[in-house]
Order: structure tokens, then C-alpha cells, then sequence
């Protein structure tokens, strides 16, 4: 699936609910005074009352799940979910988000039905912090499941159940300096990978929203982006159709930090002009979002006009929900939904509303098919053999949340659910250190004395307000507990820590005071407050430095509490550790290594906390396990063979395992599965049900990664399809009962290609429950099949999928169909897509790098001919070529040409930089349109070099006017232009060939 105008099924018209709630909303709005339209404009609008229009907040979060409201029903995280490569399944999770916020919304009207979700950025890079909320590095499986998702958001009918926004336009996967880096979209990245998870969703009318990201595009704001009105809106039949919020303070970072305005007064002119309608900023205050266009209306930045549109497409959306059907329909029911919605205060859902039971029997059945097996090197390991089991690690123990995620209804956790499920007895363990801290000093703190500490009072007790203090029997205060406190070392790697304080069953984290205390029931929060970075001194001891402040954990004077001091590490105490247990001796004891009950199997459950060492606002320092994860992988991979050993990854995001998938028995992944994670995992552990999972996003080698802040992935070779290796391929996924493929068919036809395969079950099984396949189509097409210009190809690329259930008995037949339209790539310098001419492969696979069959097929001519490419402009008066159709940059970066519009090209250093071009033969190029960035007169240099030089910075210059020639046998020709200096290439003047004059 592309933003390719192939596509039959995008909204031709507006549909006629749409265009009555479009002329309500427009009359309501022209019947308002200009304060009530400007109040309206920001995330807490309060409504006109007169009018009969409430107060509306902006969103509600709601990726995988309600977030932040309560308790709700927890699905996969969508790097998990996207496993399933079900758009159907994701379509039943976003129904069922959608039925809570409006059960939500019935007893508190502020709760939101305009819902957050999905994220539809690209999973360009491993290491992005937000890995988590997004689905899967390709364009087309990304597509799909946004669909999906905001398709169950959306319901069906004229009545949108929830308004789906889509997060976050454009090309944003980074958080390294995420508001100040700026993302080059050369225009066949755009189109090819950027735009179809939005353009998909929004043109067929299953998206009514889209939040706009913190970085820059090609040099500007996304908040003031122009492709929001040229590649969005464009392809609806009414623009007022999508309503587009800002994310959370980015209307202040365009004066503040991103500094491209004056003043608020400038920015909030600039967003609306550029299509913005809401701002989400200073939470629930609207001064200076009213103040601000306010000033920008009387300064003549904006008209009426522009507030007038915005404030149509909330509206426009609003009454989607029905908020508003009794004004615009007189005698319809207000806040009807299209689905059946638990009203406030009713004894019992209705029978078309899904029970609580049910609700979680859907969750544990999307977290069982977005597991994926990775290796099974040992047969015998899955499913897990009856007898002794041990169950190691935290991760076993717990299931976590991310920042995104809401209150669990009910947990089970792994060891849990397989201590209920095994056929054997279970020991388990969490593999954690037992200690106690005793202070050896104080720290210093400038004019406080350090506490003289006699040997029996410096160990770290608790107190009954549950603080952790030292004993100093001269201080009142509230009572230390007789023994040291004991804590368990949660060790989350790059020296951080968590330590849970073992009778309260609590972590530490400092109070408002900066005391520390036992306290939080999880890692956690905008910024964790219970994670701690360990120093170890060269005699063992340790320095504690609270990670979410900085400040080194010290002794306040007279009252012996434990408090954060300052960033200096000589304010900190430093601590003497005794150990009472080691993890290795609790690993032993559930082991039961020598004893009649000794383990014969053991599933090491491991992976990441989200909130640690990779989440919004912090991307990941790299792809490997985290130390203390690798010793306990190790020591697994260690046992003797005749134990079974399973390897069990729950994380937000793919390791390289440096070959621990050959020494260990089976190696599954799931992301954090939600609240039903334990019984889904231990359903595919003991075999009631087989995996099914197939990875959205390739797991990395250990060759060296793209650099994170180069978007172009055909220039960085990113993804699997630009030959980013990989140690498990995209789409890769394993079963314990594979599922057999018969008579595979690839058939071209005059539409497209249809694919098909019989698919059956194996005579005999090791699993229960039923059977899914996935069948992938991938295109190879070199770079002969496309003989008007040079392409830089992908290595590979899936064009087609589906996933479906296979009989216990006979055999099902998979079909996909693949419109030729995806089979085409963006050609720049059309500003089309191009269809290839020549023969391309095909292939079905069990993934991208496993073929069943192939075959090779052309597009027919006739199809060629109905798309052809548009003809270049055949007039004999100059053409303008824009910068934004280079193809390619070297030393030189897009840039902004003015503030709403325009791409620019400039050399980024000393260096000369370059920017190439594809031009058809023949061309005649007179001139290179600059502009001087220091200074009216340009004083750099803008020249044509031969783009074959072996050095261009060197190579002579071209003189003007230069006639484009062909390369070899092609109808076109490349064209390098070398800049250099404080300037910026805007176009490029040419003459058309003399054959597209005549």
C-alpha cells in the first residue's frame, strides 16, 4: 500500500453526514463572537454556551490501551501488537479502546473522545527511544495496521465511535535532541516510506485528526510544515475534513527554542496559517495561547479567516461523535454512538457491549499472537517437558507499564501463570543481590559538620514513616527499625539501579523534600524518581547519584535521613555493602542443582523496564543486552545440555543477541503484553497454543548501525529493504508446529498479481488451539526494470501479506492480491510514480529473507500505458526545477526557503557540498537560482560538475548553459551541482529538450 492514486477505496466525495456537520459547524462558528473562536482554540476549550457547545479537551491517550484514567483494559504495545500482522485484530483492540473512553466519557464528559492513537512513525532506527508506541519499520505493514487500529477507534457508520489521531506528521524517530534536529525528506523517502502511514488512515476516513511531531523537515518546524496542506489534506475532497492538533509545549518551542518567530504572537500566526487548529500548551491554561492570537489578529499576521477554518475542522470533528446531532439533525439522540456504549450508572452491559472477561480473554489472545519464536535450536525445549521447573529473573515476576500505558484491571505475571500451568513443581527466582547499606561518610556539604557516627548506627534502617535514615539516638523523629533494612539490587545496567526495600515491598525514591523513603510501587513517571546510578568505588563501595535529579544521595545533619544533595559527588555518601545473598545463590536454590528435584527445564525471563534506558525523551545507547541481562543469558546458555532452556525477551524494543540464540534451547520475544502478558506467554510455553508472531521490525546484527539522525534510508541503507543486516530478518518468525506450504502460485493478471498458497497443518502436533500462517509477498526489482532513468532500488520489498487461521484438517488456500501500483517508485524528477518496465521477481515467503516460491513477471504494457508518467513541461520558455527534486545530497543539507513554504539546498561546512538531479536528455540548464545567506550578493559558488568526477570538490566546472546528457541509452540524464560557501541552491532554470518543444 502507497500514497499512489491507484488506490480504489479513498473518499471520492464528501459523505453526507460529513457535509451537514460541515455546514452546522460553519454557522455555529460565524455566529460567534472573535474571543469565543480564539478561546476555542486551545486543548481545553471551554465551549460557548449559548450556543449549546460544551467544553472539549483536546485527547485522550490511548496507544494500547486508555492511559491515565483509571483502570482500563491493556493491550501489547504496538511494537507487539504489529507482531500479529492482523489489521483485523488490531481492529478489535481499537474497538475495544474505543468502548472504554466512551464509557469514560458517559460518567466524566471532560474525558475525551478525540483519542491519541495510533503512532504511525517508522521504526527507522533500533535505537529510538519510542520504539514501543510505534508498529514496524515498512511502509505498506505500517499502513495496514494503522488502518487497523483506527479503524476499531473510528466504529463503523456515519457515527464515529472515537476520533483517531494519527501521531506524529512528519519523519520523526529520534529523541536525541528531538525539537532542534531536522529530518531530510528527499522526495522519494517522502512518498515511499513517510507518507503512507498517514496518507492511508486519513484518505480513506478513518482518521479524523493528526498531531503534528517536535522536530524540523527539511529545516522547518513540522508545526508549520507545508506537506500538511500538499500531501494531507490534498487528497480529501474537503480539507475541513481533518482537524490537526500540535503535541504538548510545541507551540512555544517555535519562539523559545526552535527560535524561527519573534515572539508567540509570530508562531501562533505562523500554525495557523501553515493549517494548525488546536494548541496543546501550558496545560490547562489558554493565556497565552488566546493572548498570542489575539496580538497576531491586531497585528495583521492572520485574518478571522484563519481561526474561523480552525476552529470549523474541531467542530467538524466533535460532531462526528454525534455531540451535536440533536442541533444538527432536530430529534436525533445527543452523544450517540454508532456501537453500543455502557451508559453511566447501568447495572450491566448489554449484550452488544463486551464484558469485562471478555475484554481481557481479546487481550490475552492479541498478546498470544504478537509473541514470536525466535530460535529453536533445541526441540525438545518447547513446549516445556513435564517435571522440575525453575522460573528466573524480575521480568518473570512483574509486568510492566510504559509511560503510555493505563492502570492495569488484574496481572498475572509469568512465573504466576506457568507456577498455575506446569506440569511439574516450580521454583522460581528473581535473580536479584539481597544487601544492606552501612554509611562509611557522610559527604560534605559546605559549613555542615559531618556526622560522627559510632560503627552500630551507620547502618540504613527504615523508619515507620518509611523513610530510610541512619540512628542517631541524640534526634527525635520517627523510629528506625532495630536491624539495617535489606534491598533487593533491581540491576538495570549501564550502572543504574533500583532497590526495593524487602518488608514493604517498596522501591526507593526521594519525597517532595528530597528524603528517600520506600515508596514506589514501580519504576515509573515523566521522570522516574526510582532509579538510581550506582558508583562503584575501587574498594566496593558505593555512591548513589538519583538519576531523575542528579543529586548524589547524602546524610542530612542531626536527623540521620537519607537526602538527595547535590551534583557534586562530594556531597554524597559513601555507602559499605554487605551482602546477604548473591543473585547466583538464589538462581542455585531454584535450580536445585544435585537435588532429586532438580529443574529439568529453566525459562530466564529478561528484557527492558520502559521507562529506563530508552523511552520518550531518551533513545536507547545501544542495541545489546544490558550487562547483568547478558551474565544471567550467559549462565543459562551454560547449563548442560539435558536441560531444557528457554530464553524469554519481554521488551519495548529488538537486541542483538551476539549469537546467544545458538546456545540457548528456544528464544521468544514479546513486547510488554499487557495485563493478560503471564497467561499468554505461559499458553505458548506449555502448548496450548503455538506462535504465531512474525517480527514487524528486524532484529539488528552486529554491524555497525546507520547513523540515527540520517533520515534518508536509501542514502544511510536503513531497513531491510536498503540491506540493514539483520540477525533475525524482517517478518521472521518460527512455530512449534510449522505449518505446511503447498503448490505456491503467482499470477499476473490485468489489475495485478494474485498470490496464492495452500497451507496445512501437520499430521502430527506438539501444540493445542488453532494454527495462524502469515504469508508475505516481496518484489526484488533490479535496477534494469526501470530503462527511462536510474533508480536506486531496495533490496527487497513486501508489496503484499495476510494472516490467517489454517484448519486442524485439510488445507486452506492463502490469497493476496497486489495492485501493479505497488510495484512502483517514486520518480523525482515527475514528481509520479513510476511503474517498472522491466521483468521484476516475486516472491512468497515466511520472511523477507525466505522464499517458498519466485517467479519473474513484467507489468503488462497495457497497464504501462494507463499510467504513464506525466510529460515534463513542453513549453520553450524556462522551466524551474526545485531544490526539494534533488535526489540526493552530499556535504549539503535541505533547508527552509522561508518560513511556510519552500525547500533550499546548502553546503553544510567549508567543504563544498553537492546536490544531484535526474533531468531528462537533452534540457538545456541556463542558470542555478541561489540565494545569499550573509548578505545580499551570494559569495559562495553554485556550479554543474561533471557527476561522474572521481572528486567532485575538485573537478572543473560546466559551463553554462550545459545541455543535460543522456545516460547511456536512457531517455535522461544526471546532473551534480557543487556549492560552496554562505549560499543556498533554491532551483534550477533549464530550457525542455528540444524534442518536448516540438
Amino acid at each position: 500500500m502507497t500514497s499512489s492514486d491507484l488506490r480504489p477505496d479513498r473518499l471520492a466525495r464528501i459523505p453526507a453526514a460529513d457535509a451537514r456537520r460541515l455546514a452546522w459547524a460553519r454557522d455555529a462558528v460565524a455566529r460567534m463572537t472573535r474571543e469565543e473562536r480564539i478561546a476555542q482554540l486551545h486543548q481545553y476549550a471551554p465551549g460557548v454556551e449559548r450556543l449549546g457547545i460544551g467544553p472539549f479537551v483536546t485527547g485522550t491517550e490511548g496507544v494500547h490501551g486508555v492511559a491515565w484514567k483509571g483502570k482500563a483494559t491493556q493491550f501489547p504495545q504496538p511494537v507487539g501488537m504489529a507482531a500479529s500482522w492482523d489489521p483485523e485484530l488490531l481492529e478489535q483492540a481499537g474497538a475495544t479502546v474505543a468502548l472504554e473512553v466512551r464509557e469514560m466519557h458517559a460518567e466524566d464528559p471532560a474525558v475525551s473522545l478525540s483519542v491519541w492513537a495510533p503512532v504511525v512513525n517508522l521504526l527507522r532506527h533500533p535505537l529510538w527511544g519510542r520504539t514501543e508506541e510505534a508498529y514496524t519499520e515498512d511502509p505498506l505493514l505500517n499502513a495496514v495496521l494503522a488502518c487497523g487500529f483506527s479503524s476499531g477507534l473510528r466504529g463503523r457508520g456515519e457515527t464515529w465511535q472515537t476520533l483517531p489521531t494519527l501521531k506524529h506528521f512528519l519523519a520523526y524517530s529520534n529523541e536525541t535532541d528531538r525539537a532542534a534536529t531536522s529530518s531530510e525528506m528527499p522526495d522519494r523517502v517522502l512518498h515511499e516510506i513517510e507518507l503512507p502511514g498517514f496518507v492511508e488512515p486519513v484518505a480513506r476516513g478513518l482518521a479524523a485528526s493528526v498531531m503534528l511531531s517536535y522536530n524540523l523537515v527539511d529545516g522547518r518546524p513540522a508545526h508549520l510544515t507545508d506537506l500538511l496542506e500538499t500531501q494531507l489534506r490534498a487528497h480529501l475532497p474537503d480539507p475541513d475534513l481533518l482537524f490537526v492538533v500540535s503535541d504538548a509545549g510545541a507551540p512555544g518551542n517555535l519562539f523559545r527554542s526552535q527560535k524561527v518567530t519573534a515572539d508567540a504572537a509570530a508562531a501562533y500566526a505562523a500554525m495557523l496559517r501553515a493549517g494548525v487548529d488546536s494548541f496543546t500548551d501550558n496545560d490547562t491554561d489558554p493565556r497565552e495561547s488566546v493572548e498570542a492570537i489575539t496580538a497576531a489578529l491586531e497585528q495583521g499576521l492572520i485574518e478571522d479567516a484563519h481561526v474561523e477554518r480552525a476552529l470549523v475542522r474541531q467542530l467538524l470533528a466533535r460532531a462526528r461523535t454525534g455531540e451535536f446531532d440533536d442541533r444538527i439533525e432536530p430529534g436525533s439522540p445527543a452523544d450517540a454512538s454508532s456501537a453500543g456504549s455502557a451508559e453511566a450508572g447501568s447495572a450491566a452491559p448489554s449484550p452488544a457491549v463486551p464484558s469485562r472477561a471478555a475484554r481481557r480473554e481479546l487481550s490475552r489472545e492479541v498478546a498470544v499472537r504478537s509473541a514470536v519464536l525466535l530460535s529453536r535450536r533445541d526441540e525438545s525445549a518447547l513446549p516445556l517437558p513435564a517435571g522440575p521447573l525453575a522460573v528466573l529473573g524480575e521480568q518473570a515476576h512483574s509486568v510492566l507499564r510504559d509511560w503510555y500505558s493505563g492502570e492495569f484491571c488484574e496481572v498475572t505475571s509469568i512465573a504466576q501463570a506457568l507456577s498455575a500451568r506446569h506440569d511439574g513443581p516450580v521454583r522460581t527466582a528473581r535473580g536479584l543481590d539481597l544487601v544492606s547499606l552501612h554509611v562509611r561518610s557522610t559527604g560534605a556539604h559546605p559549613g555542615v559538620p559531618a556526622l560522627d557516627l559510632a560503627p552500630e548506627d551507620a547502618a540504613v534502617r527504615l523508619a515507620a514513616d518509611s523513610s530510610l535514615r541512619l540512628r542517631n539516638p541524640g534526634a527525635d523523629g520517627p523510629a528506625a527499625a532495630a536491624a539495617p533494612a535489606r534491598f533487593a539490587v533491581i540491576d538495570l545496567g549501564e550502572d543504574v539501579v533500583a532497590l526495593r526495600e524487602v518488608t514493604t515491598g517498596l522501591l526507593l525514591a526521594p519525597d517532595d523534600r528530597g528524603r528517600l523513603a520506600a515508596r514506589g510501587e514501580r519504576i515509573g513517571g515523566w521522570i522516574a524518581q526510582e532509579t538510581l546510578r550506582r558508583v562503584v568505588g575501587p574498594d566496593g563501595s558505593w555512591q548513589l547519584q538519583h538519576v531523575g535529579t542528579g543529586r548524589f544521595l547524602g546524610v542530612e545533619h542531626h536527623t540521620g535521613a537519607l537526602v538527595l544533595r547535590t551534583a557534586a559527588p562530594a556531597s554524597g555518601a559513601v555507602l559499605a555493602v554487605q551482602v546477604h545473598r548473591t543473585a547466583a545463590e538464589e538462581v542455585d536454590a531454584a535450580l536445585g542443582t544435585g537435588t532429586a528435584q532438580a529443574a529439568r527445564a529453566v525459562v530466564l525471563v529478561l528484557g527492558n523496564d520502559p521507562h529506563v534506558h530508552g523511552r520518550e525523551t531518551e533513545d536507547r545507547p545501544h542495541v545489546r543486552l544490558p550487562a547483568p541481562d547478558r551474565a544471567a543469558a550467559e549462565r543459562l546458555a551454560a547449563l548442560p545440555p539435558e536441560i531444557a532452556t528457554v530464553l524469554v525477551i519481554t521488551s519495548s524494543y529488538p537486541y542483538d543477541l551476539e549469537g546467544l540464540e545458538e546456545r540457548v534451547g528456544a528464544v521468544v520475544w514479546s513486547s510488554h503484553a499487557g495485563e493478560a502478558e503471564g497467561e499468554a506467554i505461559a499458553d505458548l510455553l506449555t502448548g496450548a497454543r503455538d506462535f504465531s508472531g512474525r517480527l514487524a521490525q528486524a532484529w539488528p546484527d552486529s554491524s555497525p548501525l546507520p547513523p540515527l539522525l540520517d533520515y534518508d534510508v536509501i542514502r544511510a541503507g536503513s531497513t531491510y529493504q536498503y540491506g540493514q543486516s539483520a540477525r533475525f530478518p524482517f517478518g521472521h518468525g518460527l512455530a512449534v508446529d510449522a505449518v505446511r506450504w503447498h503448490d505456491a502460485r503467482i499470477d499476473a493478471g490485468e489489475d495485478g498479481l494474485t498470490v496464492s498458497v495452500d497451507l496445512s497443518a501437520p499430521a502430527e502436533r506438539a501444540t493445542a488451539g488453532p494454527l495462524r500462517e502469515v504469508v508475505q509477498v516481496y518484489v526484488d526489482a533490479p535496477a534494469s526494470a526501470f530503462s527511462r532513468r536510474e533508480h536506486a532500488v531496495p533490496a527487497t520489498r513486501l508489496v503484499g501479506f495476510t494472516a490467517l487461521e489454517v484448519p486442524a484438517d485439510g488445507s486452506v488456500t492463502a490469497q493476496v492480491s497486489v495492485p501493479y501500483a505497488r510495484l512502483a517508485l517514486w520518480a523525482s524528477d515527475r514528481d509520479a510514480w513510476e511503474l517498472p518496465d522491466g521483468p521484476v521477481r516475486v516472491r512468497v515467503a515466511r520472511s523477507s529473507s525466505v522464499a517458498e516460491a519466485e517467479a519473474e513477471v513484467s507489468v503488462p504494457a497495457a497497464v504501462l500505458a494507463a499510467h504513464a508518467l506525466p510529460a515534463e513541461a513542453a513549453s520553450a520558455d524556462e522551466l524551474r526545477i526545485p531544490a526539494h527534486r534533488a535526489e540526493r545530497t552530499c556535504g549539503a543539507v535541505r533547508a527552509a526557503a522561508s518560513l511556510l513554504e519552500g525547500t533550499e539546498i546548502r553546503p553544510l561546512g567549508a567543504a563544498p557540498g553537492t546536490a544531484a538531479f535526474v533531468l531528462a536528455a537533452g534540457t538545456r540548464i541556463d542558470g542555478l537560482e541561489v540565494r545569499a545567506l550573509d548578505g545580499e550578493t551570494p559569495a559562495g559558488r553554485a556550479e554543474l560538475v561533471d557527476p561522474d568526477a572521481p572528486d567532485p570538490a575538485s573537478a572543473p566546472a560546466l559551463p553554462l548553459p550545459h545541455r543535460v546528457p543522456a545516460d547511456g541509452t536512457r531517455p535522461t540524464g544526471r546532473v551534480l551541482v557543487r556549492l560552496s560557501g554562505p549560499l543556498a541552491l533554491t532551483a534550477l532554470r533549464c530550457a525542455a529538450p528540444p524534442a518536448a518543444q516540438a
